[in-house]
């Protein structure tokens, strides 16, 4: 058993990956955290609310509201590939379970306090404020984390927000650099491997034929990405970018790549948010640059079946 916190920013991709996250038997997501990213910081800790009720789950899962902005870059969101709302602008009804008063960043660094060594996994489907900021003012959770799984960066594949920056690091670089300096283990989903695990319309069918609640949910969400992917860039397929986290934790071998160092760039200029992968065989961060896509669909539709 995978003992998880979630620290995300949802966003349509993140509400996927939560709800397969909820679906796996071999993860016990503690928490989640939610941080401003591709929308503002409160509307993505009401989506990780709607989310968590639309999955019948109730107030045992705390939603714990976290970095309300960067820690130094002026705010940027992603509404174009999200919708308004963050979910697609898809009818959710309001959620009726209150917040957790705990800050996400208190609740990441109080649960791997008091974690056995090496025992919690931290999945970032967002900006990595929350992340820098519990490392920062509690070097020691390092002690309690086995691992930081997240989705972010990108080398060959070029930029999603700029040429040179994919979105989660360009809205809080800074913050990625410091978790990317921390010498925890990290395994990075890049755009250089979730490019190429696509949403075709193909495979959001398969998701939808899964028949429970949550596959429906997550068929609507995923054909409300390919909707606005194509009106943002003229691609139908939308890429599969958060989602990938949870398959990398329930079913590793799905991903290959190579260990590396991640220079991150904070000048400002044209390569800011920028992520060079300096490979090194004692890297501390797994760099996946390829993956089982058919065999990705076929974990997600396994996941989305698991939850009742």
């Amino acid at each position: 058993m995978n003992s998880v916190i979630i620290d995300c920013d949802p966003g349509l991709d993140d509400a996927v990956a939560l709800l397969a996250a909820f679906g796996a038997s071999e993860i016990d997501v503690l928490a989640i955290t939610t941080v401003a990213g591709n929308v503002k910081g409160p509307q993505t800790a009401v989506n990780a609310r709607i989310i968590r009720e639309a999955a019948g789950l109730g107030d045992t899962l705390p939603v714990c509201a976290g970095a309300p902005r960067p820690l130094l870059r002026d705010p940027v969101t992603a509404e174009d590939f999200h919708g308004s709302t963050g979910l697609g602008n898809l009818p959710f009804p309001d959620p009726q379970i209150e917040l957790s008063k705990t800050h996400a960043v208190n609740m990441i660094v109080q649960t791997c306090q008091t974690a056995q060594d090496a025992s919690i996994t931290l999945v970032v489907t967002g900006p990595m404020t929350n992340v820098a900021l519990a490392l920062t003012m509690a070097p020691n959770i390092a002690r309690g984390l086995k691992e930081i799984i997240l989705m972010g960066g990108a080398d060959t594949e070029g930029g999603n927000i700029t040429s040179f920056a994919e979105f989660n690091v360009f809205a809080d670089p800074h913050a990625a650099a410091i978790v990317f300096n921390s010498g925890i283990p990290i395994r990075c989903l890049s755009l250089d491997v979730t490019h190429f695990v696509r949403a075709t319309a193909e495979r959001v069918a398969q998701v939808r034929a899964v028949g429970t609640v949550p596959a429906s949910i997550a068929g609507d969400l995923l054909e409300a990405s390919c909707k606005l992917e194509f009106s943002a860039k003229g691609d139908r397929d939308a890429p599969l970018h958060d989602p990938t986290t949870i398959l990398a934790v329930t079913k590793p071998d799905l991903f290959t790549g190579r260990t590396t160092r991640v220079e991150v760039i904070t000048e400002p200029g044209e390569q800011f948010g920028r992520t060079i992968p300096h490979f090194d065989p004692d890297g501390p961060v797994l760099w996946y640059e390829q993956a089982d896509d058919a065999g990705a669909f076929d974990e997600l539709c396994r996941l989305l079946g698991g939850v009742a």
